[in-house]
């Protein structure tokens, strides 16, 4: 049972990391995604896998890792509080282009949502959409000079 001040909570985070979305949505949506949490050191998504889920972190760092063609692995970005990952996959239909683990330094908390409802999500918001297309435009272009 979720309690007046866990759903408050939630909403928060959830206006926090992706502020195009109404109220209304985020009251639609918030049911939808699952807290999870990783220890440190703890790979949450691997490059080459296939794209099911959406996370903000909530608590905590996590790293971004790109291998390349030629078998190199870079450390390309990290996300914060606030910030999301796994978008990518999602909106392209392809696997994971890199390998999201938590950082040694501590624990992850996340929010985490499949990946029909991320997809309704984007449709039903315009300004999240391009939002959230732009960052992964900016992400690719990150990559692309690890290729």
């Amino acid at each position: 049972m979720t309690t007046d001040n866990e759903k408050k909570r939630l909403h928060a985070e959830l206006a926090a990391a992706l502020p195009y979305l109404t109220t209304q949505q985020i009251a639609q949506v918030s049911p939808r995604f699952q807290r999870l949490n990783f220890s440190a050191g703890e790979i949450i998504i691997r490059q080459g896998d296939r794209a099911d889920r959406f996370y903000i972190v909530v608590n905590g760092r996590v790293e971004v890792w790109y291998k390349s063609s030629e078998k190199h692995d870079y450390q390309v970005a990290f996300c914060e509080a606030g910030e999301y990952f796994g978008e990518t996959g999602l909106m392209k239909n392809s696997p994971r282009n890199s390998t999201i683990r938590a950082t040694e330094e501590g624990d992850v908390e996340v929010l985490a949502l499949g990946r029909d409802d991320f997809l309704g999500l984007v449709s039903d918001s315009q300004a999240t959409e391009e939002e959230i297309a732009a960052e992964m435009a900016r992400r690719l272009l990150n990559l692309s000079k690890y290729s």
